[in-house]
């Protein structure tokens, strides 16, 4: 894969899935909690909660902006499709297709003829 991150993308999955969990948890702890302790006690592991549903956003918006990058990487060699993009890449198809659609509506790309995707030189 062609990026120039210096966290891998599997490494920010990994970090999604353990905040997700993170999430989950302090959440039902909140919630579980509320009612059998003190409204201070309480407030922890919402604040826990509140920050690890940004940090998934954070890690969410990472990978994102990578795969966008990467895409663009390799459209500046030239018109290819999204299959094409994937396997060079090394993603899945669905993760090109969404940063396609990203950088269709941002105009940083154009679809030539349908399927086949360019970057267009300002």
């Amino acid at each position: 894969m062609t990026t120039t991150s210096t966290i891998s993308r599997r490494g920010l999955r990994r970090a999604a899935i353990l905040l997700i969990g993170l999430t989950a948890l302090s959440g039902a702890e909140a919630v579980a909690g509320s009612g059998l302790r003190s409204p201070a006690l309480a407030a922890v592991p919402l604040t826990v909660c509140a920050v690890s549903v940004f940090s998934v956003y954070a890690v969410s918006r990472l990978l994102d902006s990578d795969a966008d990058r990467a895409v663009l990487g390799e459209l500046a060699q030239g018109a290819a499709t999204c299959d094409e993009l994937a396997v060079r890449l090394g993603l899945r198809t669905a993760v090109v297709r969404l940063s396609l659609t990203r950088l269709l509506r941002s105009g940083q790309v154009h679809e030539d003829i349908p399927g086949s995707f360019r970057q267009l030189t300002h």
